[in-house]
């Protein structure tokens, strides 16, 4: 799991909680919604497979706000 210099690593877990790795703390779908307004680079790895999810909750947070209006 590398990641780029300043990028922040977020693990996705069985429980569907997520985990940042830099802040040592849980967030939320909307965190990382704010996150990406504020165009702050993260990194989604299941934590389980390591695999990339990235795209898949961009997707989520994309439908997410869709949804609230």
């Amino acid at each position: 799991m590398a990641k780029a210099d300043g990028e922040i690593v977020i693990k996705k877990y069985a429980n569907r909680r997520l985990y940042n790795t830099g802040t040592s703390t849980y967030v939320t779908l909307e965190d990382l919604a704010r996150m990406v307004k504020d165009g702050t680079d993260f990194i989604v790895y299941d934590a389980k497979t390591g695999e990339d999810i990235t795209r898949s909750v961009l997707t989520q947070i994309i439908f997410e706000e869709e949804n609230k209006g």
